[in-house]
């Protein structure tokens, strides 16, 4: 539903000029009014003055020689309602309607004092007054029509243009312009119009270039991460392939020493079914072995699946640990585990998790060189799982803690570490919308807390 923008342009002007039209209509009227109430008072004195002089030419020194039949006359066709006339004996003689003050008051030089009243002349003013107000009433119209075509032609028309420009313009259609018509603001307005357009076309086309190019970079870099992850792992394995070649070794010889036992002959059909029970059990301990190694080497899910798995976190430190126990670098370390009950699930997918936990662990382990203890803690937050893996070694150099999950960043020996071990944990729980982070025991050694996001 639209919002209401009230009366357009043209009707508050054209109400304007009404509202102004009509109140300077009603000051004139009563201004025209009042002059022409002046005017009438002024000529009904001025007749009544004129009256009264005629008159007092022959009153005489009584008042006797008016004549009666003349003054009713004048009473009777209206030129006077009444005259009255003051001797000098207190005499009173008086003709027609005599009620209120007199229009004219005389007094002659024989003492005789002449009142006259004289009708009121207000029919041919107020025809008069009628006839004006009519004009300027006209005149008034004939302003407003004017106005109504003019603010329409130069003002209201191109400023709708403008709108409608204006709209198509945020609708998404760029190439839309106004026409430069109208008065000149409205035509620079529209003006200024049509090169807002302009850059905006440009920015929008620079933007979608820029957009392009950022696509284009972000897959290249998710690419590089994925590269980056994968030479990791491979990495990984290798380092476990080393630790773990003794114990494909050590069944190897097993399996070799019981064959030889049992090609000598002289073994009993018991002994011979033991010795293919325990050929196979050390089999069986090989292809264990072989099979976690391919697990942990296979390619990762797409990245968008890793969001919308989940992983038993316990689970994942439990084959874990279960994955290198019995690797040469760890036989002096004390690995301890402390994991919560209950934890809920975790986002993510179980070899990659398994992958954070392992790189690590490796970390740990190079930092105490064979000798010391590893804690490894799984703890439940507020939507949130806490992972904390802690040292007793010598710790982080306070120069490099702040940058220790930058790539290449390592402060082993050459050849004997790549620096990327922390940069693709830090790459794997970041992609899992986590966060890790690295300190240093107050007691010694280091600790790196990683926060995974509770699965819904």
């Amino acid at each position: 539903m639209g919002r209401p923008f009230g009366l357009g342009l043209r009707s508050q002007l054209m109400l304007a000029l009404l509202v102004a039209f009509g109140a300077a209509f009603v000051l004139l009227s009563l201004v025209t009014a009042r002059l022409d109430e002046r005017e009438n008072v002024e000529e009904q004195r001025t007749r009544a003055a004129v009256l009264a002089q005629a008159l007092a030419l022959g009153v005489g020194s009584r008042g006797e020689e008016l004549s009666e039949e003349s003054i009713a006359s004048m009473v009777g066709e209206g030129i006077v309602e009444g005259v009255e006339i003051h001797g000098d004996e207190d005499s009173l003689r008086t003709w027609g309607e005599i009620h209120g003050d007199p229009d004219a008051t005389l007094t002659t030089a024989s003492g005789v004092e002449l009142r006259v009243w004289v009708p009121a002349s207000g029919s041919s003013d107020a025809a008069r007054r009628s006839l004006f107000l009519f004009y300027l009433g006209l005149t008034a119209a004939t302003v407003l029509l004017l106005s109504y075509v003019l603010l329409t032609y130069f003002i209201v028309r191109p400023i709708d243009r403008l709108r409608l420009a204006s709209e198509r313009l945020a609708a998404g259609r760029l190439s839309t312009s106004a026409p430069v018509q109208g008065a000149a603001e409205v035509a620079r307005l529209a003006a200024t119009f049509n090169e807002m357009a302009a850059l905006i076309r440009q920015d929008r086309a620079a933007l979608q270039d820029r957009l392009e190019e950022l696509e284009r970079t972000t897959a290249e870099l998710t690419t590089a991460q994925e590269q980056l992850v994968r030479s990791a792992r491979l990495a990984a394995v290798g380092r476990l392939s080393a630790g773990v070649a003794h114990e494909i070794g050590n069944p190897l010889a097993a399996i070799r020493g019981l064959l030889d036992l049992m090609q000598t002959g002289d073994l009993g059909p018991d002994e011979e079914k033991e010795f293919v029970g325990r050929i196979q059990s050390e089999a069986e301990r090989i292809h264990h072995t072989i099979r976690d190694l391919l697990d942990f080497s296979r390619n990762e899910p797409a990245q968008e699946g890793r969001l919308e798995s989940s992983a038993n976190l316990s689970e994942v430190v439990s084959d874990t640990i279960k994955l290198i126990d019995r690797q040469t670098r760890f036989r002096g370390i004390d690995l301890v585990l402390s994991l919560e009950d209950e934890l809920p699930r975790v986002r993510g997918d179980h070899e990659r998790l398994r992958q954070l936990l392992l790189n690590l662990l490796f970390n740990a382990a190079d930092a105490l060189g064979g000798k010391g203890r590893i804690d490894v803690r799984t703890a439940n937050g507020t939507g949130v799982v806490r992972l904390i893996v802690e040292d007793d070694g010598p710790g982080i150099d306070g120069d490099i803690l702040r940058q220790v999950f930058d790539p290449f960043v390592t402060t082993k020996a050459p050849g004997q570490g790549t620096g990327l071990g922390l940069a693709v944990c830090h790459t794997i729980v970041e992609g899992l919308g986590g966060s890790i982070e690295a300190a240093n025991r107050e007691q010694g050694g280091a600790a790196f807390e990683v926060r995974l996001r509770a699965a819904t």
